[in-house]
């Protein structure tokens, strides 16, 4: 089970072992800094306990990640799972997001009316409350009462950075299971297969990141700045053939380089696409076309001067 997740084997081996023996608690508090996995194993467990094809009870293999309900929780539309943080509370409330500064006992009222309603779909229902640890001191006394007496099939969990942020009362009510920040070569991994960066770029990173992939994509977006301005630079005027060059000269570093500079750029003309697909079709066929031959082992500076030149040409 929680193959998906990366590292955190304590935290896996603890949940994994409650369900392999149906003996899950109806409330958990996942403690841990963030982007370190803790939201990633929340979803992960409702479609383990909620999948239509593996069942937990009679398979350890997880969920299948291809059944409707396993779609619809990778989707956020699985009626069964219930998200309750500062973007819900401002929807409830009728406010702007950037005003949510405390997680209030109207939205655990709220919450509780859904807790005690009949699951529509599956077999558990399941409320992931976050930041747990900015709950008023009204909203959590509210939820004592739900974690003392939860109705069946129902869990609710709490997640949350530090343990003594969480009323005691709470804590000794809840199963606390601790993550720790991950490693750094598997941090490294990551962005080497999910944002194609280079070994020394994403080593660099990685030993920045204080163990969290949220704070090493953030990282990595701020060194990819020089990339993400390469795309308005091209295409908001003509430039001259010796300026397009030397932009591409800057970033052929290395065929690392040219990839994730190609990557970026792909990224923007993706979205560009959307609202206009005329457009920017053949930008996109262009694009595709460099990636291609960046994997034959072309030489990258060509291809980058040929692509930043073509790029440049479409412009009106």
């Amino acid at each position: 089970m929680f193959k998906s997740i990366i590292a955190q084997n304590k935290a896996k081996t603890i949940i994994s072992e409650q369900i392999k023996n149906n003996k899950i608690p109806h409330g958990y508090i996942f403690m841990g800094e963030d982007g370190i996995g803790k939201n990633t194993t929340a979803i992960e467990f409702v479609k383990i306990l909620n999948c239509t094809i593996n069942d937990y009870t009679k398979t350890d293999v997880g969920a299948c990640n291809h059944c409707i309900a396993c779609e619809q929780i990778n989707k956020g539309s699985y009626p069964d799972l219930h998200i309750i943080n500062f973007a819900k509370q401002a929807e409830i409330l009728e406010e702007d997001v950037d005003k949510q500064k405390t997680l209030k006992i109207d939205t655990i009222r709220y919450m509780q009316k859904n807790v005690y309603m009949k699951a529509t779909e599956g077999k558990w229902k399941v409320f992931i409350l976050e930041p747990a640890e900015k709950m008023t001191t009204a909203a959590a006394n509210c939820l004592l009462k739900t974690l003392e007496e939860p109705p069946e099939n129902t869990i609710i969990i709490l997640i949350a950075k530090h343990k003594e942020t969480i009323p005691i009362t709470i804590v000794s009510r809840a199963q606390t299971v601790f993550f720790q920040p991950l490693p750094t070569n598997e941090i490294a991994n990551y962005l080497q297969q999910q944002h194609s960066l280079s070994i020394e770029n994403s080593v660099k990173i990685a030993n920045l990141s204080d163990g969290s992939i949220e704070k090493a994509e953030m990282l990595m977006l701020n060194t990819q700045n020089e990339y993400s301005s390469l795309w308005s630079e091209l295409t908001s005027k003509k430039l001259a053939a010796v300026d397009i060059l030397n932009k591409s000269k800057s970033v052929s570093k290395d065929r690392k380089s040219v990839v994730e500079a190609v990557n970026i750029i792909t990224e923007s003309a993706i979205k560009n696409f959307r609202r206009e697909p005329y457009k920017y079709t053949d930008i996109i066929e262009k694009l595709t076309e460099s990636k291609k031959y960046l994997n034959q082992n072309v030489n990258p500076n060509t291809v980058l001067d040929d692509l930043f030149i073509y790029i440049n040409s479409k412009i009106k």
